[in-house]
């Protein structure tokens, strides 16, 4: 599996994948990193209060899921996962707020009229289309997917950019 088989007697414990990513240290070097280096990477990313409360309570639950990636590995990807879902979230609630009328718009949508309305750069096009097609795959999965932690922390910071973005000009 790549990860551990849950039991009630290791819930707890770290997963032992989790225990194998190292960070620098400027006094004796490279160091293993610990449950708080990924809680204080992750809970690092915040959205601000121009983001409506809904959402920055779907962003909570994605990055809170992240963060117990350390005990159990599979839960890094999963809030990645869910990431994409806040996303396509931020984008509809955006298309709302600039008079769009559907009640329910696909995110390819939401995304048209979010660029056709300048809340998205027509450069940032491209990046909202990769949530949209990485979102898809995390719904319709084959396969479990397992990522690094690091990666999943980049994905974290860029979701946070993106979707403040969104709302600069509240």
């Amino acid at each position: 599996m790549g990860f551990k088989d849950l039991t009630p007697n290791n819930w707890d414990a770290p997963d032992p994948v989790s225990e194998l990513f190292v960070r620098p240290n400027p006094i004796v070097g490279v160091v293993s990193m610990n449950g708080n280096d990924w809680a204080r990477l992750f809970l690092g990313v915040e959205l601000s209060d121009r983001v409506p409360q809904d959402i920055r309570d779907l962003f909570a639950v994605a990055r809170g899921t992240m963060v117990y990636g350390w005990f159990f590995y599979p839960l890094f990807q999963l809030g990645q996962e869910q990431l994409f879902r806040v996303a396509e979230a931020a984008a509809r609630e955006r298309y709302h707020a600039l008079g769009g009328e559907d009640e329910q718009p696909a995110f390819y949508d939401s995304v048209e009229y979010l660029v056709e309305h300048g809340a998205i750069a027509a450069e940032g096009k491209e990046r909202w289309e990769g949530f949209r097609y990485f979102r898809n795959a995390g719904s319709h999965p084959r396969r479990q997917m397992v990522m690094p932690p690091g990666p999943i922390a980049g994905a974290l910071m860029t979701m946070a950019e993106r979707i403040e973005a969104l709302y600069a000009d509240e």
